[in-house]
């Protein structure tokens, strides 16, 4: 019995757990992402790359399978808008998956945020940012498509109200830093492995700027970069 995990931020602002069987009980092998593509339907986008993601693969139609949510706190979209106007969306690898709720939602509060995208070699799902985004660049680590380089590379954060990141940690970090470099807000949304996702068994804890250990999957999974990374 494998159980697999998928995170979500529904409405930009919460975390749905996906179970491949009908049992909660062990912490997931993989993360990945999931997309919601109207009221009634969810479209997943996620990469298989061990047992867990494998076995979700594997589903097929009247197939059953546990989904568990809302929970936890997203990008808040419209405490976003009522502050900054020029967004920027900056995704890398599997991290791009959430991105494209919260870019629909800026779009249809009357923002149309620029989007950034880095890639290992070849980029995915992009076709559907034409109409809702304003800029839309691709990096990849190989030069296969795009820019060939970092997705950092791609803008400057001085040019941006606020810089909304998703994506691994080590790419996170680093824009991070160059936002507080150039005084540009900036609000990451983390990763993490998560057993209950309401917080009770503090997997997926991670430090804050205060020494405070908070949740990912409850206090979370959108911080401050502030607050997180220091």
């Amino acid at each position: 019995m494998v159980m697999a995990m998928l995170l979500v931020d529904v409405g930009s602002n919460d975390i749905l757990i996906l179970a491949a069987e009908d049992f909660i009980g062990k912490l997931p092998p993989d993360l990945v992402g999931l997309r919601i593509a109207d009221l009634t339907r969810l479209k997943c986008l996620y990469q298989v790359v061990g047992e867990g993601t494998e076995k979700i693969a594997q589903l097929k139609m009247k197939d059953t399978f546990q989904l568990t949510g809302p929970m936890g706190n997203g990008f808040d979209v419209p405490d976003i808008l009522s502050k900054y106007k020029k967004i920027a969306v900056v995704g890398g690898g599997i991290g791009t998956a959430p991105m494209y709720q919260l870019t629909r939602e800026l779009a249809a509060g009357g923002v149309k945020p620029d989007v950034f995208f880095g890639f290992r070699d070849k980029p995915y799902c992009m076709e559907e940012y034409r109409s809702i985004a304003g800029i839309v660049k691709v990096s990849t680590d190989t030069g296969a498509v795009g820019f060939h380089g970092f997705v950092t590379q791609l803008y400057d954060p001085a040019d941006y109200d606020a810089v909304l990141i998703c994506g691994p940690t080590v790419m996170m970090k680093n824009a991070a830093r160059i936002c507080a470099e150039k005084g540009t807000p900036c609000f990451v949304s983390l990763e993490k492995k998560m057993a209950c996702g309401i917080g009770a068994c503090l997997g997926c804890t991670c430090e804050t700027k205060g020494g405070e250990g908070k949740s990912v999957c409850k206090n979370g999974p959108v911080f401050d970069a502030t607050e997180v990374f220091f």
